[in-house]
């Protein structure tokens, strides 16, 4: 763990550690003690060698990653290149349920989203991290370098920048009522079943439904509206994965 993150501030990308085996921060500050000074780095890994390495994500790293979260996701931005243009060869990580692909910041704003690119394909730019190889999933997976990894950080395409920049009046569109009532009346086929359901998810905690009643609404919607349903123990999973991002993002509103 110690040479990999010594090799990436190296390299001039930030880095700090997080908990053994886990996504949490390992620092008081979290993504904010990211640094390139390498004698700090050696103390944090002096001290515990076995902590995963966080690499801090947008400008003072000067990257940001597209987070690929299962066959859905996958799916998603096959129908995207499709659309605009294949992404071009990058870094690449493979995690515990999907990929990691870093590129380029560009001269403008990138920040953390969930969903703005194409549902589950999040971001992770200004004020976010990615945890980076040899780290260990908390299912014991270990996150790897793809073999498909190219050697440099790509430049985004066009297509991909002007739904990631974050510049005022630039997003891409919210679902609108229809396509909610759409998604709950005629739900989805397989290969969108996992974006689907994440988004529906959050839309229900984001208006503070209760989670326990969140949760028994979404097994509901999953058997009678998607073609095949999702295993129970794959919509508990996504359930538990989004209540803790809103939970994030409740505390970062509070100012915690």
């Amino acid at each position: 763990m110690i040479q990999t993150a010594l090799s990436l501030a190296l390299r001039g990308l930030s880095v700090f550690p997080c908990r053994p085996r886990d996504k949490r921060p390992a620092t008081a500050n979290g993504v904010k003690d990211a640094t390139t000074d390498l004698e700090i780095i050696r103390q944090w890994w002096r001290r515990v060698p076995d902590l995963n390495v966080g690499l801090a994500t947008g400008g003072v790293s000067g990257i940001f990653v597209i987070d690929l979260d299962g066959i859905d996701a996958e799916a998603e931005l096959r129908r995207l290149e499709q659309e605009y243009g294949a992404l071009p060869p990058t870094v690449e990580s493979i995690t515990a349920r999907g990929r990691h692909s870093f590129f380029r910041m560009p001269q403008a704003t990138v920040r953390n989203s969930a969903g703005r690119i194409a549902p589950g394909i999040d971001v992770r730019g200004d004020g976010g991290y990615v945890l980076v190889p040899p780290s260990l999933h908390p299912s014991g997976r270990g996150y790897v370098w793809s073999v498909d990894s190219a050697d440099e950080f790509a430049t985004a395409p066009d297509w991909l920048l002007a739904k990631v920049v974050d510049s005022r009046g630039t997003r891409t569109a919210a679902l609108q009522s229809s396509d909610w009532r759409d998604l709950v009346m005629k739900g989805v086929a397989e290969g969108r079943r996992n974006t689907a359901a994440a988004r529906l998810c959050g839309y229900l905690l984001r208006r503070h439904v209760d989670p326990v009643v969140a949760l028994e609404l979404l097994r509901l919607w999953n058997e009678a509206h998607c073609r095949p349903p999702l295993p129970d123990s794959e919509i508990d999973r996504i359930a538990d994965s989004i209540a803790g991002r809103e939970l994030q993002r409740r505390l970062g509103r509070a100012g915690c």
